[in-house]
């Protein structure tokens, strides 16, 4: 009885997690995006430009290792 209700649950309540996570992996790439064409129509100078493109490789090298921790 209990392998028979327990595994089920158990993969349900994994697979609500993940599930949860690339939610969460989706919506942080929605708002880098959104950010990044914001910056690009404000954007004067180079200086601006290099620290905008600076920050957006670390924000999206921040989703890619929550994405490899999602997979793992």
């Amino acid at each position: 009885m209990g392998i028979s209700c327990g595994f089920p649950s158990l993969v349900t309540i994994l697979i609500a997690v993940a599930c949860s996570q690339c939610q969460k992996l989706k919506a942080a790439i929605l708002d880098i995006r959104q950010q990044h064409i914001t910056a690009q129509h404000r954007q004067e100078d180079e200086q601006v430009y290099k620290t905008v493109n600076s920050d957006l490789q670390a924000k999206l090298n921040a989703c890619i290792r929550h994405h490899q921790n999602i997979i793992e």
